[in-house]
């Protein structure tokens, strides 16, 4: 199941939603064909690559291992803080064997099961609105890629080849042959984290607009149904990390205003459109109310992380300006422990 790939294609809701989709129809063709079907869930660390907690997140997928049988990948800074100690390594793997058992031997509520078509229509029209959305933006307005290009630190992560595979498929500036991790960690060092939740505010206003009680049942969704919770819950915490005034500070490294004003103002107006209809969905007044140890864990690694994005945007402004010669051992040292630093504190590589 490619989390990361569809999230980079279609945007963080239709993803996760079309991924769901596939997983229950299936599961419904295994079972009238007689064959055994396991999922290899390729699960990222972050978010916007298939992560999240473990347990809510299997829980939430009742497809997901089908019949108790399921294979899950991790990324290697994952394994490291999940595995590495053996306390914390049994307390995970004890919540990803409880989840596959209770996914088999505990049924859905009753006010799930009696409601859940119907939900699952909404969610097919909330998904085709964020699909929409996030392409408009992405594929569809040409201003994007030199955005893109210049307002993340997308090359220095390309010089600096931190990954295990080139970044690009083809030598170019398509977005498309762009391979999903340096994709999401060029947006988490940049603090816009656009690709966890853009699409998400459009599709909720749009399913309230569309319906009188659109808000009604979007709330309804939220309290009951353990995916869509899930979904918005995660889609929250992402809220929460991104930071767009360093963002915007990022931002103005783009050389053309009429682009940079364009781009980041879709981006700004976008945020704030799902920081709205989160609130209201879930009917909190802050993000991460229900989560204070992670919201306190946010409010405390930020002082910390904030200074190394301005060295960031400072040093990566004379990397881009220098040639060959000019572009030292030093300044590419201090460029890669700036790219270290932020993605600790932010606990995301991509």
């Amino acid at each position: 199941m490619g989390y990361s790939d569809s999230n980079k294609d279609g945007g963080y809701l239709s993803a996760n939603w079309f991924l769901y989709r596939a997983q229950k129809e299936l599961s419904r063709v295994a079972d009238e064909c007689g064959v055994k079907l396991r999922f290899f869930h390729g699960k990222g660390g972050s978010i916007d690559r298939g992560g999240g907690t473990s347990y809510r997140s299997l829980r939430a997928q009742p497809h997901a291992a089908h019949d108790g049988r399921i294979r899950i990948t991790e990324q290697g800074e994952v394994i490291s803080l999940k595995y590495s100690n053996p306390v914390i390594a049994q307390r995970n793997l004890e919540q990803l064997t409880s989840a596959v058992i209770a996914v088999q031997c505990l049924p859905p509520s009753d006010p799930v099961a009696a409601k859940l078509s119907r939900w699952e229509a909404h969610l097919d029209q909330l998904a085709r609105l964020s699909f929409d959305c996030y392409q408009l933006l992405i594929y569809q307005t040409p201003e994007f890629v030199e955005y893109f290009w210049q307002a993340t630190p997308i090359d220095l992560i390309e010089h600096l080849r931190l990954g295990s595979r080139p970044t690009r498929r083809q030598a170019t500036t398509d977005i498309r042959q762009l391979r999903a991790i340096p994709w999401v960690f060029a947006w988490t060092q940049s603090r816009h984290l656009l690709s966890a939740w853009y699409g998400v505010g459009h599709a909720l206003h749009e399913f309230t607009r569309q319906d009188s009680g659109g808000l009604a049942k979007l709330r309804d969704m939220y309290q009951h149904w353990p995916f869509f919770r899930t979904l918005i819950d995660n889609a929250e915490v992402s809220l929460a990390k991104t930071d767009l005034r360093i963002a915007a500070e990022y931002a103005a490294q783009v050389r053309s205003p009429a682009v940079r004003e364009k781009i980041f103002g879709l981006i700004q107006r976008e945020y704030n459109l799902t920081l709205k209809l989160l609130l209201d969905v879930t009917e909190r007044t802050t993000l991460l109310e229900n989560q204070p140890v992670l919201a306190q864990s946010i409010r405390l690694r930020n002082p910390h992380v904030d200074p190394l994005n301005h060295l960031q945007i400072r040093f990566l402004a004379r990397w881009r300006r220098a040639n060959e010669q000019q572009r030292t051992e030093p300044l590419r040292r201090l460029l890669a422990l700036t790219v270290n630093g932020i993605a600790f504190g932010m606990k995301s590589t991509g």
